[in-house]
């Protein structure tokens, strides 16, 4: 990679010691004040932003607000309504243990783990619905799911062990078998053919008709070397058509071509910018930036699609834009106009980032990705920082939980005795 060109947001490359410092290496700020907790709370142009990374570094990623149910998407009571009807008490719909998602035209969709069940937030139309929870469509337990562009989803439900499929209406259609031994975790396309993650002992890549859910070949198996997987956990295609996988027990990921041949692979155990403790969900975006979440130091790293690290967002902690057990990340553009009222009127946002938190109050985080024009500058009273994170009593192990799709995490659960279930 010598030679190459220098990404527009890398940075230089700096320690990072997870869980420690008021802000990680890369300068990431973050809110030491409360923000709208809602979507439908007018902007204050006034209240400080939290950007990634901090001035004098240019900042890339503005985090914009959150949302974990129905009380963030749907439109309040009209004061008639509640003249008329009072403040009675309601059963809130909520998210409750989110892992995949997908998004587009300001839907979101959750994989809930706990429910279980896909969560739709609709932001277009303010609504929260679920479904995925009776019939032939039945999920048991959905990890992942992607959403094509006819707004078809696929759901990876590692014990139905099948991808199943629902249409644009929601409405089930089919579901694939994945060859037995299976344990389906994500799933991607390209053109018609359905890229499966599994992994069980097999530790493969499925490739399966779109249409029929008949298997073509397979990728990959188990063991260290490049092109082979442990544990792996999340997988998508880049815009240029390469495969990226997030190889959990390996601590890296990896670029192949839909052949399975490798183009390069990056990663060691450890907690510094270009390490992994406990790498899961990955996705690129339209410019062809990895997003990486680790659960482990509670960030999200990028990538450019020639395997450098240019930085990363969020981190530990409670407060907005902070993340607690980060899951994945979904990319979208589409859905900019409804999140609009939270970007700063400087910024140019050319996407927006959804991050998912299984625990905690703010469950999934919104940012953008984008700049300010050249030469921009804020003040110190513009930008607000993250709280100090208490130091833990032990270090943190490199190694990852033995559950790879973040059910089981109890060295990380036991830190956080409020939020048990």
């Amino acid at each position: 990679m010598k030679g190459a060109r220098r990404h527009p947001c890398a940075l230089r490359s700096r320690p990072m010691e997870a869980r420690r410092t008021p802000a990680h290496a890369n300068g990431a700020v973050l809110a030491a004040v409360t923000l709208v907790a809602g979507c439908t709370a007018p902007r204050s142009t006034q209240a400080p932003v939290l950007l990634f990374p901090s001035p004098p570094d240019k900042p890339r990623i503005q985090f914009l607000t959150w949302f974990s149910g129905a009380e963030e998407v749907e439109a309040p009571k009209s004061s008639f309504a509640q003249f008329v009807l009072g403040d009675e008490p309601t059963n809130t719909l909520g998210i409750q243990k989110p892992y995949g998602l997908a998004a587009s035209d300001g839907v979101v969709y959750v994989c809930d783990t706990k429910i279980p069940g896909l969560c739709r937030l609709d932001f277009k139309n303010r609504t929260f619905s679920v479904f995925g929870v009776r019939g032939p469509g039945r999920l048991r337990k959905p990890i992942n799911l992607l959403l094509d562009r006819a707004g078809y989803k696929f759901v990876a439900d590692s014990e139905r062990e099948q991808i199943v499929v629902f249409g644009p209406d929601d409405q089930y259609v089919t579901a694939f078998d994945v060859p037995q031994p299976s344990h389906p975790v994500d799933v991607a396309l390209w053109e018609t053919e359905l890229y499966v993650l599994d992994n069980d002992d097999s530790c493969q890549i499925v490739v399966m008709d779109r249409q029929s859910g008949e298997v073509l070949r397979t990728l990959g198996g188990p063991g260290e070397e490049p092109g082979q997987f442990r544990k792996p956990n999340s997988l998508c295609f880049g815009p240029e058509g390469h495969l990226y996988v997030s190889d959990t027990f390996n601590w890296r990921i990896q670029k192949l071509t839909r052949d399975g041949e490798v183009v390069w692979a990056t990663g060691t155990p450890g907690q510094r910018l270009g390490q992994f403790i406990r790498n899961r969900g990955l996705r690129i975006g339209p410019d062809g930036i990895v997003y990486v979440a680790d659960a482990g130091t509670e960030i999200i790293q990028m990538y450019n699609a020639e395997g450098q690290i240019l930085m990363h967002f969020g981190g530990p902690g409670t407060v907005p834009g902070a993340l607690v057990l980060p899951a994945t990340v979904a990319v979208d553009a589409s859905s900019i106009p409804y999140f609009k009222q939270f970007i700063h009127e400087d910024f140019n946002a050319e996407y927006l980032l959804f991050v998912s938190s299984q625990f905690g109050e703010h469950l999934i985080g919104v940012y953008a990705f984008g700049s300010f024009p050249e030469g921009y500058q804020l003040s110190q009273a513009q930008i607000a920082s993250l709280p100090p994170v208490e130091e833990d009593e032990g270090e943190k192990s490199p190694a990852p939980s033995q559950d790879a799709e973040g059910e089981s995490d109890q060295a990380d659960e036991a830190q956080r005795p409020e939020q048990q279930e």
